[in-house]
């Protein structure tokens, strides 16, 4: 892969085609595909277990007067606010946690596989997905799965309750043809109905140590059959995910 990254990426030589999309001088369109990070909008459930509630919010800790004048924010967060990726760690104990994954697993091949006919309590197919982009996909490629609902992402139950779920079937098939990632643009813990919350599609994507890239949005805009997805984590250490700022590239 051949980034112009000094100059490349600020030439514009085109009108955007979609809102978030943005045409390079190196002839590749930036599609952006992470969900808006607003305090006012951004919420996620706290369910049983956890020590504390902690949503996303910005707290100014300096103002401009005094000091060099200059303005300071805080962000009090949990690391899976937003668009963001989960290790093994997160669901499977002793796993692998962000700072032992490589770099180049977040970036490289992508596939889009459209599933918009898959409504909540509905699961996914492993047909569903080689109809889809099985004569595009190749080994190791990351699958971001498209059902357009972040479209209008609240965090609220009705929400949630309409995702789709990845059948035991369609886990084997990333399993089997070595899905690095599995991005989501729907809420990524849906399980079959009446399944425990061992059965969640992202629980048994982490078990085969693939990894999952939740909050997803304007999958939509992407229009080849195979692009770039780049989505780096912060360089953390001992932490099970990390917010990341996801785009495509398109040639």
């Amino acid at each position: 892969m051949n980034l112009e990254v000094s100059k490349g990426m600020h030439d514009v030589t085109e009108q955007p085609e979609h809102v978030g999309s943005r045409a390079t001088g190196a002839g590749r369109k930036i599609i952006d595909i992470s969900l808006e990070l607003d305090a006012t909008k951004f919420r996620m459930r706290t369910y049983e277990g956890f020590k504390k509630d902690m949503q996303f919010d910005i707290e100014v800790i300096k103002e401009y007067p005094g000091g060099l004048g200059q303005i300071v924010r805080g962000a009090h967060m949990r690391l899976h606010a937003g668009t963001h990726v989960d290790a093994p760690s997160h669901m499977v104990q002793g796993g692998k946690q962000i700072h032992d994954l490589a770099l180049d697993l977040f970036i490289g091949g992508a596939v889009v596989a459209d599933v918009r006919h898959r409504g909540g309590k509905e699961g996914i197919t492993a047909d569903d997905i080689e109809t889809s982009v099985g004569r595009h996909y190749q080994r190791g490629d990351r699958v971001l799965l498209r059902t357009d609902i972040n479209k209008e992402y609240d965090g609220s139950p009705e929400w949630m309750a309409r995702a789709p779920y990845l059948s035991d079937e369609m886990i084997a098939w990333c399993r089997d043809r070595e899905v690095s990632v599995v991005g989501f643009d729907f809420y990524h813990g849906a399980k079959p109905p009446g399944a425990d919350s061992k059965s969640s599609t992202s629980r048994k994507l982490h078990e085969l140590g693939i990894l999952t890239m939740p909050y997803l949005t304007n999958l939509a805009a992407i229009t080849k059959p195979r692009v770039t997805l780049i989505g780096l984590p912060l360089k953390m250490k001992n932490v099970e995910a990390s917010p990341i700022r996801a785009v495509v590239l398109e040639d």
